[in-house]
């Protein structure tokens, strides 16, 4: 077996004042007995300027009676069950464009290639206030594509609330997703809230 293992750092323009600080842990290795090799990497402290960076990546290749092939950077989609893999499942790439006590914005994506797959999707997170007091929301997709049998599934929601010594005094939310093509399905439902009310809204289509 042959293993490597370590941490790459960048820092620019110096390291003593840093406008961008890219810091990762990484191994990989061959193992020949199990015919295979796979590497793994992890963002840890990383920014550029005042913008945080996270997530990881990883890959494995497999050959002889376990051929097997997965790319995975930031993780997969959520109905997608992985092989066994020799790491963790990677992170979410992510960055917290705003992140203080009264406000935060945050955006995640992924994307993967495996031997019969394609992955890719993405979440932005928006919160403007505490948890009593504020407006809360959410845009989110996801997208898995298999090859054989030729299959797809397309999920997108998103929401907003506005909430006020704890009491939720509006939101909508909106969820829809697609699916095919044996069958092809959509569904979706809409809620919108105003104080005690709900009005809701949804369809689920099989052809």
């Amino acid at each position: 077996k042959i293993a490597i293992l370590g941490v790459l750092k960048v820092a620019l323009p110096a390291e003593d004042a840093a406008l961008i600080l890219i810091q990762v842990n990484f191994i990989g290795a061959i193992e020949p007995d199990k015919s295979r090799l796979w590497f793994f990497a992890e963002l840890f402290e990383s920014r550029v300027l005042f913008i945080s960076i996270e997530g990881g990546m990883g890959l494995l290749v497999a050959w002889g009676d376990d051929a097997n092939f997965v790319l995975s950077v930031g993780g997969f989609h959520p109905r997608f069950n992985p092989p066994p893999l020799p790491f963790p499942i990677p992170k979410r790439l992510a960055i917290d464009i705003l992140n203080t006590p009264v406000s935060r914005i945050r955006v995640e994506c992924y994307f993967a290639v495996t031997s019969n797959t394609v992955q890719f999707g993405a979440r932005a997170e928006l919160r403007l206030g505490f948890d009593e007091l504020g407006i809360f929301g959410h845009v989110a997709f996801d997208a898995l594509f298999q090859f054989s049998p030729f299959y797809f599934i397309i999920d997108i929601s998103g929401s907003v609330e506005l909430k006020v010594f704890g009491l939720g005094l509006f939101s909508i939310r909106l969820d829809f997703s697609l699916e095919g093509p044996t069958p092809w399905r959509a569904k979706g439902e809409g809620t919108l809230s105003l104080l005690f009310f709900d009005i809701s809204a949804d369809f689920d289509i099989t052809w």
